[in-house]
């Protein structure tokens, strides 16, 4: 069924169908225009022959003594035109006097008059002679007719019936070969991305076509323009609060160190936690602003497992995460990936930062790099539903620990860049529990050390 749902299946369909119509009506009109030739043909035929035989018959006729029972008119003189013509010799009375080898006895009709009539089957021709006393009637079957007429139709319609899979065929390749440039814009627009918003060439493209392709790519340019503007306010706007961010939490720890009285201190601490939320939202906004400005390009491969041992140790300093962290990498040899190191850094913070932040408390987290640079992070915890919706921005799953909910928004925002792949299950593999991310590198960045 997919080639009815191509538009040059759908074409080719339709042109078979109206040239099969056409051929049907062309024909039924032709047959019936050659069955009224072909019987015209053949009435002049009988016609001729009949002429042709009185001088033959007349000459037997009076070269002979009169007989009382017709005789049969030798076969020299009765072979004409194949064998499809029968005749009969009478005089005025109707009474049969000579009759071809292979015609009846009997007349073949009941009354005598000049020209053609139908009579049981036979298609008749009578010619008088010699003052009207002798008529010569010539036959012929009328399915020896039909017989010819449907052979002359055959002949018609089997070239027909052999062309239009041909033509069909030839139809196919012709509307491939001209609908290959739709082929073309159409890749070129699935090319097209937050990432790659490059116009689209319309020099080699028909005119038709050329006319799209300039609409797409003047709506690729108000959409370039807009995130753009979207980016830079994110970033600007990310980049101006960390300064007075950290100003007003420097104060709040100064003015929870000046209090000594405990119960004061509550509201100086909240203040202090909702700030270090909107600092790291921040931070969350300004490497989501270099995610969209595209910074996973690398000008040489990344060693996933000296990166991961830094990430981990950076994680291992602060004391609620000592101990949490378990980084397994192979010992064959360093697994190189081709993504901007510091690309990847963000990456492994926001993947373990989540798995530590969203996982069982002080469960373990499972750092594993393997031999065909597959990275994985993988912790202990509630199995998450629906776990592929999680790399929207701003979404979160049925938690409630803290977190901005962009994390793995960005993570897939870099990964996107090197056209990796981001696989999230839940439980994890090979466990009942947990929540595991693994990335897939695709095969021409990965190389052995």
């Amino acid at each position: 069924m997919k080639v009815f749902s191509s538009l040059a299946g759908r074409l080719v369909s339709s042109l078979i169908l109206v040239t099969v119509a056409v051929g049907l009506v062309a024909a039924g009109t032709g047959s019936i225009t050659l069955h009224r030739e072909i019987n015209e043909a053949m009435d002049n035929s009988m016609q001729e022959a009949a002429r042709r035989l009185l001088p033959l018959v007349i000459d037997d006729m009076f070269g002979r003594e009169a007989s009382q029972s017709p005789r049969r008119l030798g076969e020299a003189v009765s072979d004409d035109e194949g064998g499809r013509l029968i005749f009969q010799v009478r005089d005025a009375g109707g009474r049969v006097l000579m009759h071809s080898h292979d015609a009846p006895a009997e007349p073949l009709t009941a009354e005598l008059a000049q020209g053609f009539s139908e009579a049981a089957g036979w298609r008749i021709y009578t010619e008088p002679a010699v003052s009207g006393t002798i008529l010569i009637q010539v036959a012929e079957l009328d399915s020896r007719r039909n017989e010819e007429t449907l052979e002359a139709a055959t002949g018609f319609l089997i070239p027909m019936i052999i062309l239009i899979p041909l033509s069909a065929l030839v139809a196919w390749l012709t509307l491939t070969r001209f609908l290959r440039p739709i082929a073309t814009l159409r890749g070129e627009i699935s090319a097209r991305h937050g990432d790659n918003l490059a116009p689209i060439r319309t020099e080699d493209l028909p005119s038709e076509l050329a006319a799209i392709a300039k609409s797409v790519n003047s709506l690729m340019r108000r959409l370039h323009m807009a995130l753009d503007a979207e980016k830079e306010f994110t970033a600007n706007a990310a980049h101006e609060l960390r300064t007075p961010i950290a100003g007003a939490l420097a104060q709040t720890e100064r003015l929870i160190a000046e209090t000594s009285d405990e119960a004061a201190r509550k509201r100086p601490r909240q203040i202090k936690a909702a700030l270090s939320d909107l600092a790291g939202l921040s931070e969350k906004l300004m490497q989501l602003a270099r995610a969209d400005a595209g910074v996973a390009i690398a000008g040489k491969p990344a060693d996933l497992a000296a990166v991961a041992a830094l990430v981990v140790a950076d994680f291992e300093q602060h004391g609620q995460n000592r101990g949490r962290l378990r980084l397994e990498a192979s010992d064959q040899g360093k697994a190189l990936a081709a993504i901007d190191t510091d690309a990847l850094a963000i990456i492994l913070r926001n993947l373990i930062e989540n798995a530590l932040r969203h996982g069982a408390e002080g469960g373990e987290v499972v750092v594993r790099i393997t031999d065909d640079a597959r990275l994985s992070v993988i912790n202990q915890g509630p199995v998450a539903s629906a776990p592929g919706g999680l790399v929207k921005r701003f979404e979160r799953g049925g938690t409630r620990a803290e977190g901005s909910g962009l994390g793995l928004a960005i993570v897939t925002k870099i990964l996107q860049q090197i056209d990796a792949t981001l696989v999230l299950t839940s439980p994890a593999s090979g466990r009942r529990d947990g929540f595991e991310a693994t990335i897939r590198f695709p095969p021409r960045s990965v190389s052995p050390a």
